[in-house]
């Protein structure tokens, strides 16, 4: 056609976020969920407030860097990134996000600075923000993923509460391998650790069945792409993520509550976190494993 211009002539791989983004919701889950308890504990049991207000910036430094540094990698054009900041339009559910996080890493920085210099009120001046900063910071995904509408299995409201599960979730775990390892005797809290864990491991995972059994599907390609999660190439990788996350903790930190064997604790928090990012990769190829056209 006279006049017509070829603005892309190159096949799509059937994958296009992989493995990079997966872990960037894994670790995020982590840095986001470690802050939201650590301020929770620190609000409800203040004379314990030093276990949190060091480990809420270490780990979340960790985990949030990781997001980053996993994010930079999947760009295709990451030199233009500083883009999103000068000439930044906020109808994308990416630069807010991008916008969120950045915000995030400064809370993050002041509750370092506040723990290295003993000067607590330097921390519960941003707490509050920061908690808020946190929350977004967890649920901003599920907006790109919601805006992705051709990916009918990713619906925002759905992935939002699945997102925050997962930070309580990741949270609540990576608390209790800490506590664990290190000794630190706070027994009453490390129950409630338990109980969170337990309870956003059940949520979650019959959100997930949910999703899989009753929601209503709209097209042959949300069929589809069920099918591939659930007894297709995905399915081993799913249902092993299924198992780790929500089975084995709920069985394990359960004992461990009842019977005061933290050890248990240990295990059921180490499982959840390696099969939370097995479940958020499977449901993130699945979709992808179809042809849009």
């Amino acid at each position: 056609m006279l006049g017509a211009e070829v603005t892309f002539d190159v096949a799509l791989p059937k994958v296009v976020w992989g493995w990079l983004v997966s872990t960037n919701m894994w670790a995020k889950s982590i840095a986001t969920g470690t802050f939201l308890l650590g301020v929770y504990f620190i609000k409800k049991y203040p004379e314990k407030d030093a276990f949190f207000r060091k480990w809420i910036p270490i780990l979340g430094l960790i985990f949030i860097g990781i997001t980053l540094l996993v994010t930079v990698l999947d760009l295709h054009h990451m030199f233009r990134f500083w883009k999103i900041f000068v000439f930044a339009h906020f109808t994308s559910a990416v630069t807010l996000g991008a916008w969120v996080v950045s915000a995030f890493v400064i809370v993050l920085l002041i509750a370092f600075w506040s723990w290295v210099t003993g000067n607590k009120k330097l921390f519960d001046k941003v707490m509050l923000p920061g908690f808020i900063i946190a929350f977004f910071s967890t649920i901003y995904t599920a907006g790109i993923m919601g805006e992705a509408t051709a990916r009918e299995i990713w619906v925002f409201p759905a992935e939002m509460i699945q997102m925050i599960l997962s930070a309580t979730l990741a949270g609540s775990a990576a608390y209790i391998l800490i506590m664990t390892i290190y000794k630190v005797e706070m027994e009453e809290v490390k129950r409630e650790l338990g109980y969170i864990l337990v309870g956003s491991a059940f949520l979650s995972g019959m959100m997930y069945v949910g999703e899989i059994m009753f929601a209503r599907m709209h097209s042959e390609f949300s069929h589809k792409a069920v099918e591939i999660l659930t007894f297709g190439e995905l399915a081993p990788m799913f249902w092993i993520g299924i198992f780790l996350t929500f089975v084995i903790p709920i069985v394990l930190v359960g004992i461990a509550n009842e019977k005061k064997k933290y050890e248990y604790a240990l295990l059921g928090s180490a499982s959840a976190l390696v099969g939370l990012w097995l479940v958020k990769h499977s449901w993130l190829l699945a979709p992808q494993m179809l042809p849009l056209s």
